[in-house]
Formats: C-alpha cells, structure tokens, sequence
C-alpha cells in the first residue's frame, strides 16, 4: 500500500492505471485535500467528477458560512466551482 507521498509521486508521473488514479483522486476529495493541492490534482479531480466516476459530497451552507469561506480559500478555483 503506498502513502500518500508515494501516490503523489506516481500521479506527477504517470505509473497509475485509471482506476488507481480514481481511488487516489477520490481519497484526497474525500479527505478535502484536494482544496489546497496543486492545480492538476484540482483539475484532475474536476474531470473525474464531471465524468461520474469521481464523487464530491458537498454540505449545505448558510450565507454566513459562504461568506467566511470566501475569505479563506479566495484563490482556489476548485473550491468554487464544486462548492457553489
């Protein structure tokens, strides 16, 4: 079993079959690491739930709560395409 280091490192360089790629893409949105990764792990994890067979739980927010995690993740793109 590899670490996410390891996991990390054969994403960056192409040794993971496609379903490795999902599980490894659909632990780092379950674990909402995937927010402050690289944009290709964004990107890649953007494809894969568009394409169903990556899954992103999002959780309702108030207003109030959007508004504070506006301010806290202003630059990701990710976190605004998915959560909003």
């Amino acid at each position: 079993m590899f670490g996410i280091l390891q996991k990390m490192d054969r994403f960056s360089n192409n040794l993971m079959t496609q379903d490795e790629k999902i599980d490894f893409i659909q632990e780092i949105v379950d674990n909402e690491m995937v927010y402050d990764m690289h944009e290709k792990y964004q990107n890649a994890a953007l494809e894969l739930i568009s394409e169903g067979k990556v899954f992103s739980i999002v959780l309702r927010r108030t207003p109030t709560e959007k508004v504070a995690t506006e301010s806290k993740r202003p630059s990701s793109p990710f976190w605004r395409s998915i959560c909003y």
